[in-house]
Parts: structure tokens; sequence; C-alpha cells
């Protein structure tokens, strides 16, 4: 079984050590050698551990795409257009393919799952969602079963560290982003984590093969992460919650509702208590009620476990010789926004007058049931009552039309 491997980063690297230099007991389960034969990379000057006399790196992908003897392509080269161009390449050349790449995955799902049942191969993509944790495979034994409604989760690793460092330390965002770009946790340009599409991502994937119907990052609503302050961090702690960044999608009869929000939950939940680069993933059924998996959601060892996993699946799948069905996904799904959220809410909103703060009084005076007010030299705080998350969405567009430093969150009970 000669594989190829598409990317020569760190966790390109990680799944290397795994199969071609014995870390861990990859062998242990084959009965026939499985050995990465290629490694594409842009860089040929790159080099395999000196021990190893089989692999070679090459810089044409037709040299992959074109050998006879490459039965499976891992992809992990991240970004978007020349990842989906490879893996779309793979399935079309008969090649099995094993991804991590959830950018790819969430707004081609579809085509290359046609893709790959027209020829006949095998498409695997549990690294794509929660890095080490099983969520994919997992969700898909429980669709035997159950009728999915709901997908929750910690789903990225950065944003989490933010977090939890802000916590432990009473430390602003910029500088804790800092923090996290210094040690490896956050990329030099930290949008797709910050601004929640790597979010929305992963939670696209899991509300398509749960719901059965294509959800695209497009139709996740989202709202990112800059906007909060240790100040908030603090009055959360002082009120007994914590803050958290939540991927969250429900289904209602035909309707998706979805949400990639910051939001406090009690100090005493599951939620609260999962740090770092930890993730966690909830999925509630009809049958099973809420499931829990929690594990690391990234880094190298976990996301390299993940995809040489989805390897061996594939290499114990055709030794048996039955291919698994691809779940259906031919539901016509209304996307409705994040109507279905409600609850209350904390405001803190910045001010450098009075008239600032009869605005700021006015905006949420239409919300009612406001209480907690506390104003502080420049900054007001509020607690709101229960409002939903599409209109307090529409109150705070129109209170930045003249307060630029705002921060909310939903209050989850």
């Amino acid at each position: 079984m000669n594989i190829a491997l598409l990317g020569f980063g760190t966790i390109g690297t990680g799944v290397y050590e795994l199969i071609n230099l014995n870390k861990g007991r990859f062998a242990d389960n084959l009965d026939e050698e499985a050995v990465i034969t290629k490694i594409l990379d842009k860089d040929p000057a790159k080099k395999v551990d000196p021990s190893d006399t089989v692999c070679q790196i090459v810089t044409d992908p037709d040299l992959i795409m074109n050998d006879p003897e490459i039965n499976i392509v891992i992809s992990l080269l991240g970004g978007m257009d020349f990842e989906y161009k490879m893996i779309k390449a793979a399935l079309s050349h008969g090649k099995h393919v094993v991804t991590a790449s959830k950018a790819v995955i969430s707004e081609y799902f579809e085509e290359l799952v046609d893709l790959a049942v027209k020829n006949n191969v095998i498409l695997r993509y549990e690294a794509a969602v929660g890095g080490g944790i099983p969520i994919i495979g997992s969700l898909k034994e429980e669709l035997k079963i159950n009728r999915i409604h709901e997908i929750k989760g910690i789903l990225n690793g950065t944003t989490n560290f933010i977090l939890s460092k802000m916590t432990e330390n009473n430390a602003d965002f910029d500088d804790t982003l800092k923090l996290a770009q210094q040690i490896g946790f956050a990329e030099a340009d930290p949008t797709a984590d910050i601004e929640g599409y790597d979010v929305s991502r992963k939670l696209a994937i899991l509300s398509t093969l749960a719901y059965g119907g294509v959800i695209r990052d497009e139709d996740i609503k989202k709202r990112g992460l800059s906007d909060i302050r240790a100040i908030d961090i603090e009055m959360a702690a002082d009120m007994g919650y914590r803050v958290k960044y939540l991927g969250h999608s429900r289904l209602e009869g035909d309707a998706v509702y979805t949400t990639v929000e910051p939001v406090l939950f009690p100090r005493e939940s599951m939620m609260s208590n999962v740090n770092s680069e930890f993730n966690i993933v909830s999925i509630e059924g009809d049958i099973i009620g809420e499931l829990q998996f929690y594990g690391k959601g990234a880094g190298k060892d976990a996301t390299a476990n993940a995809v040489v996993g989805d390897v061996l699946y594939i290499i114990k799948t055709l030794d048996e010789g039955v291919y698994p069905a691809y779940l259906p996904m031919d539901k016509s799904l209304r996307k409705s926004g994040n109507a279905y959220f409600a609850g209350r809410y904390y405001l803190r909103a910045g001010i450098k007058s009075n008239a600032d703060l009869e605005y700021v009084m006015s905006v949420v005076e239409k919300i009612g049931g406001r209480s907690n007010i506390i104003v502080s030299d420049d900054t007001v705080f509020f607690m709101t009552g229960e409002v939903h998350a599409d209109v307090f969405d529409e109150l705070m567009v129109k209170l930045k039309e003249r307060i630029s430093d705002v921060f909310y969150a939903r209050i989850y009970s």
C-alpha cells in the first residue's frame, strides 16, 4: 500500500513520523506494509529522514496523480484553491483521500462526496473537525439510530487558549493573541480563528452530516471575538460566569439555526472548564440524549493521530472489500440565521460624554428588562432581560453607529 503526502509542514511531518518512522503503533495494525513513497512540497531542498530509503520529495503533483502504485493521498496543504484542486484530482484519478482541510470540505462537501462515489474511492476527513477528537466517526454511528437535532461546542483551540489565558492572567486580548502567536497556537494572520471562520467551517461540516442537508460557512451567522477586553472577563467572573467562544446549530423542522459567538457559561458548567487548546463537542439525539466529546482540538500529534486513523480505516475497509455508504444529503433545509437562540445579555459600551450615555440607554431601553447598570468613568455595563439573538444583533448595529467600543455576549443557561 503506497501513500502520497501533500504538504510537509507541522501536521505533515507528524503524519510522516507515524507512518514511515514507526512512531506509535501504526504498523502493528497491518498485515502488509503501508508507507509514504512521495511527498509533495514546493521546496525541492526539503529532506526526509536519513534512514528512510523509500520516500522522496517531489514538486510536481503529476508525479503523484499519475503514479498507478499510489493508492492513498493524504492532503495537508492548507489554504483553499490549490488543496481543493489536488483533492479533486486525486479522487478523479481513483485514489482514496484523507484530508484535514475544514475549508475545502465545508465548501465543496457535496461535490467531493459525489466524486468519491463516482470513482469508487473513499474520502475521509476526521481531522477536519476537533483535531484528535473522533467526532466525525462517532456522529456517523449515532445517526444510524438517532435523529440529531443539536450540535454545540468549543471548536477552536486558538480562541480557547486566548480566553483561558485572559482568565488566568487578567490579560487583555491583544497581548494574549501575541503570546499565542509566539508559541505557535495562533497563525501570523489569525483572522480565520478570531473572526469565527474556523469554527463556522467545522460547524458546517458537522451540521451537514447531522441534518442531512448541505450547510456552508456562508450560511452560518458568526461574530468575532476581538472586541473582548480584560474587564469583560473580570465582570463575567464577578457574576459567576466564564466567557467561551461557541459554535452552535439547532434543527427545528426543516429550519437550521446557527451561531458562532462569544457566550457566558456558568462557572460550574462543563463548557466553562474546557481550557487551553482543548475542544469539546456536544451532540443531542432523540434517543441517546446529549453526548459530549472532549480532547485536544489542535496540535501536531493530535491532528496527525486523526489523519493516520483515517488511513488505517481505508486500509481495513479495502481488506474487507465492503465500502461504507455515504450519508444522504438530500434534505432541503432553510437557513434561518440565529433567531432561535435567546437569553439575557451582558453588554459593555465605552462612552465619552453624557450624550453617549443617553444614546446607549435609549438603544438598550428598547430591549426592556435591563438591570445591573453600572457606570464607571468612561464605560457603562448592562445586564439585559431575555431577548432573541437576531433582535439584539440589530440593536448592536444601531448602537455601533455612534459607539465603537462595544462588547456583548449572550448568557447561556
